[in-house]
């Protein structure tokens, strides 16, 4: 029986063209994958050169004043981007995988190009995981929606029921043949996209191919379902198709909605406000109250006095920046609060939801989600921090530019903190799919 049905699968024109579609379409998926990975890279490649010849030319022309150079250099921090983001890019489009910022304020360099809310960036990416989400579960449900009522509508439900003892088993022959395809074709599109992207077999990659086979096997499961109430197939349908439908647009856009009005993010536009306006301002008030907040931060400067007489001072102008940063601190750490608060509440829907639980795993494990956008963020704190004070001392003593060794001024890199917690990302899917078996296998037993 188990070879004629899968005789009976293979001769369906249809099915073999929809697994070609599928594949192709996983193909093109990895490709715009690779494009935007090589790009990255090249851009990384290009911003170490960049960075030279910007110090170069900076010190040439501006040699007599090292506060001056300092003041136009820029220093580039790579937020390093895994292979694996290939098949996730996730917020990376929209997020830049390097940063540079000068020694002056950091939260107006920061924001600046980030006066949109990261936590909108849709995931409308063409990557594999994209395909993953979206396509595949409509080839599932192309598969499956009929596999009993096309029996039933045929007449042949009757004479099926006289020849086999348990038609239970038949049906999850079938089923279990189209499930062995589609995980083929995505088996195939892994090992393509391993080979091609060079992606390591880690941890991370191996949790990326489990999270995608549960998901599919979600899609099968719930097909199972719904085709045990032995409705008609157009019914059968129907139903999957709003499944589908309110899964990945319905559900992710209220949800969307409920998260901004319950958590609303202005907080990056305000930090960049509060750093410019406690900047400005320091130009006509008194220069002491500036210092003394700065020499209360770094009481390491506290012998670089600065009169109120003088015209012009880097000892007070880099103070007087920094004390911008301190003025919008506040609004700042409370935009990175209600974004974490943001990703905690998409994290909560992950639990009912298999298709966010998949997107948000998936980009977690390839380093292209919030989480890491957040931590990037933090990394770039505390790179602006130690670029400052390994100048501050220079620049304050009037040090000559001769004594920098420029030549030892590198792009540097951050690295994310590699934590993954194979439970919390598979368990839900796993609960899932055991639930729609169990409700399944009840329906199953009253088959005739």
């Amino acid at each position: 029986m188990n070879n004629y049905l899968l005789k009976q699968f293979w001769r369906n024109k249809a099915y073999i063209l929809s697994l070609l579609l599928l594949f192709f379409a996983g193909l093109m998926a990895i490709y715009t994958g690779k494009k935007f990975l090589d790009k990255n890279q090249d851009i990384i490649a290009k911003s170490a050169s960049y960075q030279k010849q910007s110090i170069d030319k900076t010190v040439k022309y501006h040699s007599d004043d090292l506060g001056l150079i300092l003041y136009y250099l820029k220093f580039n921090l790579v937020n390093e981007t895994p292979r694996l983001s290939a098949l996730n890019i996730g917020l990376r489009d929209i997020n830049p995988s390097i940063q540079g910022v000068t020694i002056r304020n950091l939260e107006e360099q920061r924001y600046n190009s980030d006066f949109y809310n990261p936590a909108n960036a849709a995931s409308g990416n063409f990557d594999l995981s994209f395909v993953l989400v979206f396509l595949f579960p409509l080839i599932i449900i192309a598969f499956c929606f009929n596999l009993i009522s096309e029996e039933e509508e045929s007449g042949r439900w009757k004479l099926l029921s006289v020849q086999s003892k348990d038609l239970g088993k038949l049906i999850d022959a079938k089923m279990l043949i189209r499930f062995i395809a589609i995980t083929a074709v995505y088996l195939l599109l892994l090992i393509i996209a391993k080979v091609w992207v060079n992606i390591p077999i880690d941890g991370n990659f191996l949790a990326f191919a489990a999270l995608g086979w549960l998901y599919l096997s979600f899609w099968f499961a719930l097909c199972r379902w719904i085709i045990s109430f032995r409705r008609s197939s157009g019914v059968n349908a129907l139903i999957l198709l709003v499944v589908w439908v309110g899964m990945n647009f319905i559900v992710p856009m209220s949800s969307n909605i409920f998260i901004q009005k319950n958590y609303p993010v202005n907080e990056s536009l305000d930090a960049v406000m509060e750093q410019r306006e406690g900047y400005h301002t320091k130009w006509d008030e008194a220069k002491k109250p500036t210092m003394d907040r700065f020499y209360k931060v770094y009481p390491q400067y506290k012998n670089y006095k600065v009169e109120e007489t003088a015209s012009s001072s880097w000892v007070w102008y880099y103070a007087m920046q920094h004390m911008g940063d301190l003025e919008s601190s506040r609004s700042s750490v409370n935009y990175r609060q209600k974004m974490k608060m943001r990703n905690e509440a998409a994290s909560v829907l992950g639990y009912i939801f298999p298709n966010i639980q998949l997107q948000m795993a998936t980009s977690a494990l390839a380093k292209t989600g919030m989480e890491n956008h957040l931590e990037f963020a933090e990394g770039l704190k505390t790179f602006h921090e130690n670029k400052r004070l390994s100048f501050y001392m220079p620049i304050f003593s009037g040090a000559s530019s001769q004594t920098i060794d420029w030549n030892a001024l590198k792009v540097e890199y951050f690295e994310t903190s590699d934590r993954m917690d194979l439970l919390k990302m598979l368990l839900p899917i796993i609960s899932l799919i055991f639930l729609l078996l169990i409700l399944s296998q009840f329906k199953y037993r009253k088959l005739c």
